[in-house]
């Protein structure tokens, strides 16, 4: 990683990962600790979207902030994207009933899980049509979520206020300093 700061002549680092079912607080001292394993800290986090700077010997200084994806304090990105979708999602949305079914039967599947498959579905059930069935590991799975970003904006809502703290912390990256 340093060795990539120095080459690459990074000032400033995002750390984005899913808040899951843990507080804000447990994942800032998650991210803390991970932290202490590669650079020496003089401060850490206290809150998200805000930099800590940290020095590195024989090089200059980088500034570090980080973001928890969530929906209302919990979940993780697959929460966010279910929540933000804007097509019709029958095949997803019957998924509840498959759900119930394995409930009534004393068989669970946590709400990470759950989600993680509804987003499947969603892609490859709702939003696939056309010639990008024929390809839709490619071009209608999480396999290549990069491909879904760039050529299916459209499924998604970028404007959805649960998108409006992440936007903030990535205008971080972008603003002057």
């Amino acid at each position: 990683m340093l060795a990539d700061i120095q080459k690459r002549q990074i000032s400033k680092i995002g750390i984005v990962i899913d808040i899951d079912l843990h507080s804000t607080q447990e994942r800032l001292q998650f991210i803390n600790k991970c932290l202490r394993q590669v650079f020496t800290l003089n401060n850490e986090f206290s809150d998200i979207s805000q930099f800590i700077t940290v020095n590195i010997p024989g090089y200059d200084s980088i500034e570090i902030a980080c973001y928890f994806t969530h929906v209302e304090g919990q979940g993780e990105l697959e929460t966010v994207l279910k929540l933000i979708k804007t097509k019709e999602s029958t095949y997803a949305d019957c998924l509840e009933s498959w759900r119930n079914c394995l409930e009534s039967n004393n068989k669970l599947i946590k709400d990470k899980d759950y989600d993680k498959f509804w987003i499947s579905n969603y892609l490859r059930f709702d939003t696939c049509f056309g010639d990008d069935k024929k390809q839709a590991e490619r071009k209608c799975s999480m396999k290549n979520f990069e491909y879904i970003m760039e050529n299916k904006k459209d499924i998604w809502n970028f404007n959805h206020s649960v998108l409006d703290e992440i936007k903030e912390f990535l205008h971080l990256f972008v603003a002057e300093s």
